[in-house]
């Protein structure tokens, strides 16, 4: 496959669409350094498929597509499409097969997107690479050698080198198949393995899954059995209920009624109760009273018995005291008269003792007046001593005071001096601390205000952010709006773009001959001999197109065919298909000479001026058809000038026509083919539309996703805002808390402090104090002592007195001791008859007084005696009335009390009778309940039923009556079948129901991927046979190629240089590896040396030498070199063109160069220029021909 065209648009450096059109032989690219020549190089590799950026010198992707200028904007999009032309002997996929053209396209756009398309079919880069394997073309290739790899292809590993060789033999499609194959295995070895572990999983379940299938079959069997059974019983069970239930129902109506009654008897009886029950109770009433005045009387009688008595008892004991007063009182009276003597004869003894105590007492007066004064005043001296001894105590008690205080104060002095010390240096270090607490204070309370500075400018922050947000939303959504609308106008668009197209394609619109003939020339009607309609190949300007379509008319729909005998050939066709007609223009025409153009006021143009033709090979056939025709403005400026010209045909703007002769044809145009310009010229704008609205779009969904990412990042940075607030929010009230405590402690320290100082005054002031203290206690000390010592002398002199006193009063004591001993004598003896004197008279007195009480007794008890005489008498008079009137009232209230007994049992017998009837209606009420309770556990039993059936076996009881009812009640072999059924259930444990189902699809995919594991192994072995033989296949034409290579290489290498000798030899690889490709070179006259020491230029030529040695067994379609004859002299550029110039018989080339000579040997040369910074332009030049090239291969 050579290369046939090359079309660029917006890749790199080309912005306009430019299309390289290819031919045999070598092509040549030449302009100044930094014009975009290596750009082609660049826009073949990139459509062929290259993916590094690196290798297309930039930095992404995105650098291919062109970036713009200072005054052109950027593309969204880079398209490259490369067109080749298939020759015989090309291998294609059978896709491709027998097509004259293949056209490989790749498109890049900026939001990232990117598609690969063959023949306009889009497919995939594998598909593409695949195409060149085995062809010696590639973006790797030995067929492409870029700027700057040809001293590196030299230089390369040996390895490396081996690459060349391996695409010379063909063998990189089969490399290429063994990676695949390789990475097939490893896949199928993956599936393998998961097969395998699903397989033995399986195994594992299977047996597990068809016990419990089998155990799910016998459960469902055993339910089934039960289900029938349980279905019977509850049916028939359902039918006792309903019988149950309409029995019941008949003895509820029953008892309903004998309540009824029951209850009626006993309303009657209550209400006949009820009044016998008031009558007696008001003869209750009255009995009662009867009672009560019985009881009054009774009461009564009872008192006056006991009054009685007590009155009989009280006269007894009243004469019992009268007659023990009058005994008494005879006593006293003569133990009265024996004391009054007794009394009388003391009283004379009392007389002779009272003389001769008189003396005794005078002499003890007088003594003991002397002891008294003499104890007196030894008494006085000892309480003067006693007050000294005092004073001395309280004097040494005082001064022992004063001296103790004295030491306190003194050592009270010293602790105020200490506390002094110690005040002050607490004082110090607190203000130190006060003033490092103040500094911290102030550095947090700086914090705080950075803190509250930051959450300012944060939430600032976030309300820019948030504006900005909202502002990029807002633009986001108009953004939508505009994608919506774009998209949908797109739409619309493609839709009529590819009804127009589809229109086109089919020629609807024109005869049903022309219909048939396009359609037998199929997609590609030049390959058959037909150019197509009048139509498809002349286009004009809108403002003509009415004009042209009505001076053609019919003449739009012609066909225009290669030869007279094709013409001859579609008009048999026709005719053998009945199809219709159609006329044909053969190509070339023959014509007549053409009229010429007309210059008139009234003249717009010539018809044939006015339009364009796609193909210029068939302008002939259009200026043919134009030929004398003119368009004017309107009829009347046709009508002057067919006056003055009348052999040519003028058409107005509006469609009028005037041929000569004076045809005149106007109205409304109708028929086949009118308005085919109309609609090809809409195809055209719709496609211009289409690709601009694609562009507008692209445009659009970029700014889409930029304006999402802005909303995602501003969306993140308020999430970070949003966090930083938070944090510093957390950190400000820990300032402020720090703050708060600083504060606080500041606070607390001053407080500390100025009680430290208070308490340092204090002790300033206490220290005065105690200096006065401390001289006023050394004077009280001084004069204690002083007082002390007067008081010791005074003491002494009062005891040596009070010891004289004392032996005084020892002697008057025994004076006064004998006297007093003498006179007590005489005054006991005096004593004891003045107490028996005493006690005379005593008694006297009180015999006296007890006899006056006595008498007096006496009088009371006989007055008392004859008050109770009267009482008796009165009361036993009224006793007899009342007992009387007792025994009368007695005898009323027991006929009374008979009368209300006989009516009380009456109330009885009626009460009894009530009872029994009330219990009764209780007896039919609770019978009533009961059955009510009976009939509704009936109906609950049922609907239990019921529901448990439907729920058990989703089935209507009711229905099921119908089919179990004839077949009679359970018998007992049944139910003893169902509870044995139970019990096997019960026995069965747990079941899996769905064990029979799933044991089912486990079978259906075990077998499966038992299969799949069979095919997997099979393939698995099919895939290393296959490697296998790749592996030798690649080996052996590896080998036979290196062999043709390495002789050529020889060959090619003495040619090139001049001389000199080189060769090719394999390297030994390591284990598993494959031997490299090391290059010997002697370049003439000098020594066998390494490649790597060579000369630029050397490294170069031997390059090429390798080159095309490879060329001369396997020549690509195409060898693109680029700058390779750079660093050549000219000696070797004449070489080197030799070379290229005889390679170029059998494969396209394509040199980019500056070299003079190199492009001597071109045939086309193409120059890339730059009229305007930054945008590359073509123009070229064929060689050959030396004529300018045609407007297909120019763009600018």
């Amino acid at each position: 496959m050579r290369i046939k065209r090359l079309d660029i648009t917006g890749f790199k450096s080309f912005m306009d669409r430019v299309v390289i059109s290819f031919d045999e032989g070598v092509t040549g690219v030449v302009g100044p350094n930094g014009c975009g020549k290596s750009n082609v190089v660049d826009a073949i590799r990139w459509a062929m498929g290259e993916q590094s950026a690196k290798n297309l010198r930039g930095r992404g992707m995105e650098d291919v597509i062109f970036n713009g200028s200072e005054t052109h904007a950027p593309l969204s999009m880079a398209e490259v499409t490369l067109t080749f032309a298939v020759e015989s002997g090309d291998v294609l996929p059978e896709t491709l097969a027998g097509l004259p053209e293949v056209s490989v396209t790749r498109r890049l756009f900026r939001s990232g997107e990117s598609e690969y398309q063959i023949n306009k079919t889009t497919c995939r880069l594998l598909d593409i690479t695949e195409l060149f394997l085995g062809t010696g073309v590639g973006t790797r290739a030995y067929s492409i050698i870029e700027q700057g790899r040809v001293g590196q292809f030299v230089s390369a590993r040996a390895e490396d080198r081996r690459s060349v060789i391996e695409e010379a033999a063909g063998i990189t499609k089969y490399k290429a198949r063994r990676r695949a194959a390789e990475r097939k295995m490893d896949y199928t070895q993956q599936n393998l393995q998961r097969v395998n572990d699903i397989v033995q999983e399986l195994e594992r379940r299977l047996d597990s899954v068809e016990r419990q299938a089998k155990k799910a079959e016998k459960y469902k069997r055993l339910k089934s059995e039960m289900r029938d059974i349980e279905l019977h019983h509850s049916s028939h069970r359902w039918l006792e209920l309903q019988a149950e239930k309409n029995a019941l129902a008949a003895r509820l109506a029953e008892l309903s009624t004998d309540e009824r009654a029951t209850f009626e008897q006993v309303k009657s009886l209550e209400e006949g109760i009820t009044q016998k029950r008031e009558a007696l109770a008001a003869g209750a009433a009255e009995l009662e009273a009867l009672s009560a005045e019985v009881y009054a009387i009774e009461s009564q009688v009872q008192l006056d018995a006991q009054s009685i008595s007590h009155w009989t008892e009280d006269q007894a004991a009243t004469k019992a005291r009268v007659e023990q007063a009058e005994r008494e009182l005879t006593e006293v009276l003569e133990k009265k008269t024996q004391a009054e003597a007794d009394k009388a004869a003391g009283l004379g003894e009392l007389d002779r003792m009272g003389v001769a105590s008189k003396e005794d007492e005078v002499s003890l007066q007088v003594k003991e007046e002397e002891l008294r004064r003499t104890t007196e005043l030894v008494a006085e001296i000892a309480v003067r001593l006693e007050e000294d001894r005092l004073g001395l105590v309280e004097i040494a008690r005082r001064v022992a005071n004063h001296e103790s205080k004295l030491q306190n104060l003194e050592q009270r002095k010293l602790d105020l001096a200490e506390r002094g010390v110690k005040l002050t240096q607490e004082l110090e270090s607190l203000r130190a601390e006060e003033a490092q607490l103040d500094a911290a204070r102030r550095e947090v309370l700086e914090r705080v205000e950075q803190a509250r500075q930051m959450s300012m400018e944060l939430t600032q922050r976030r309300g820019e952010e948030e504006a900005a947000l909202t502002v990029t939303r807002e633009a986001f959504a108009e953004n939508e709006v505009l994608v919506t609308a774009v998209r949908e106008e797109l739409a619309d668009k493609r839709s009529r773009l590819s009804s127009l197209e589809e229109i086109a394609q089919n020629y609807d619109g024109f005869d049903r001959g022309v219909r048939a003939v396009m359609q037998k020339a199929g997609g590609d009607p030049r390959s058959v001999g037909v150019f197509g309609l009048v139509s498809d190949i002349v286009s004009a300007p809108s403002e003509h197109e009415q004009a042209i379509e009505a001076v053609l008319g019919e003449r739009l729909q012609h066909v225009i065919v290669e030869t007279p005998d094709r013409a001859w050939e579609l008009v048999e066709f026709l005719k053998a298909g009945m199809e219709g007609r159609s006329t044909f223009f053969p190509v070339p025409l023959t014509t007549t000479e053409p009229l010429q153009p007309l210059v008139m006021l009234e003249v717009v143009g010539m018809a044939s001026n006015l339009v364009t033709v796609t193909d210029v090979t068939l302008r002939p056939v259009v200026n043919a058809l134009l030929d004398g025709v003119a368009v004017v403005r309107d009829l009347a400026d046709a009508r002057t000038c067919a006056a003055q010209h009348p052999a040519y045909t003028f058409v107005t703007q509006d469609g009028d026509v005037v041929r000569p002769g004076g045809v005149i044809t106007g109205g409304v145009m109708e028929g086949a083919g009118v308005g085919a310009l109309t609609k090809k010229r809409e195809i055209g704008d719709l496609q211009g539309d289409v690709k601009h609205l694609e562009e507008r779009y692209n445009e659009l969904i970029t700014r889409h996703y930029e304006l999402q990412k802005q909303m995602g990042q501003s969306e993140g940075v308020l999430k970070g805002i949003e966090k930083t607030t938070h944090a510093e929010e957390v950190q400000l009230a820990g300032h402020e808390k720090d703050l708060h405590s600083a504060g606080s402690g500041l606070v607390k320290l001053r407080d500390r402090i100025a009680g430290v100082q208070a308490e340092l005054d204090q002790v300033e002031t206490s220290k005065g104090t105690l200096d006065y203290e401390l001289e006023s206690s050394r004077g009280e000390v001084m004069h204690g002592q002083t007082d002390r010592e007067l008081r010791d002398d005074r003491v002494k002199l009062l005891v040596q007195e009070r010891e004289s006193l004392e032996a005084k009063i020892a002697a008057l004591s025994t004076d006064v001791t004998t006297l007093k001993v003498k006179c007590a004598s005489v005054s006991e003896r005096g004593d004891a008859a003045r107490q028996r004197v005493d006690a005379l008279s005593d008694a006297v007195d009180e015999l006296t007084e007890r006899a006056g009480r006595l008498a007096t007794t006496r009088d009371e008890g006989t007055a008392h005696l004859s008050t109770l005489e009267a009482r008796l008498a009165e009361t036993a008079t009224e006793r007899g009335e009342r007992q009387a009137q007792l025994e009368s009232a007695k005898a009323g209230l027991e006929a009374r009390k008979t009368e209300h007994a006989e009516k009380a049992a009456i109330v009885t017998n009626d009460e009894n009778a009530l009872r029994e009837l009330r219990t009764k209606a209780d007896s039919l009420s609770q019978g009533l309940n009961g059955m009510a309770l009976k009939e509704k556990e009936i109906s609950l039993e049922t609907e239990h039923l019921v529901a448990s059936v439907n729920e058990r076996f989703q089935v209507n009881l009711v229905e099921a009556v119908h089919e179990y009812h004839q077949r009679g009640p359970l018998e007992a072999e049944a139910k003893e079948k169902l509870n044995e059924l139970r019990g096997q259930l019960e026995r069965m444990g747990e079941v899996n129901v769905t064990a029979i189902e799933e044991h089912n699809e486990i079978r259906e995919r075990f077998a499966f991927l038992s299969k799949q594991k069979t095919d997997l192994e099979e393939s698995l072995a099919q895939l290393k046979d296959a490697i296998a033989k790749i592996d030798e296949t690649s080996r052996l034409r590896f080998k036979e190629t290196f062999d043709v290579v390495n002789e050529k290489f020889q060959a090619v290498f003495p040619r090139l240089f001049g001389g000199g000798r080189a060769s090719l030899l394999l390297t030994q690889g390591g284990p598993g590896e494959e031997p490299g490709v090391e290059i010997l070179a002697q370049p003439p006259g000098k020594k066998l040396q390494n490649v790597n020491l060579f000369s630029g230029g050397e490294k170069a030529l031997t390059a090429v030498a390798l080159i095309f040695a490879i060329f001369l067994i396997k020549p690509t379609p195409f060898c693109l070199l680029d700058e390779v004859d750079a660093p050549l002299d000219e000696g070797n550029v004449g070489r080197y063109n030799e070379m290229v110039r005889e390679m170029s018989k059998g494969s396209q080339f394509i040199l980019i160069t500056h070299n003079k000579r190199t492009m001597e040997v071109a045939d086309v040369l193409y120059g890339v220029t730059m009229e305007e910074p930054g945008v590359s332009k073509l123009v070229s030049v064929n060689l050959k021909k030396a004529v300018p090239a045609n407007d297909d291969v120019q763009v600018a």
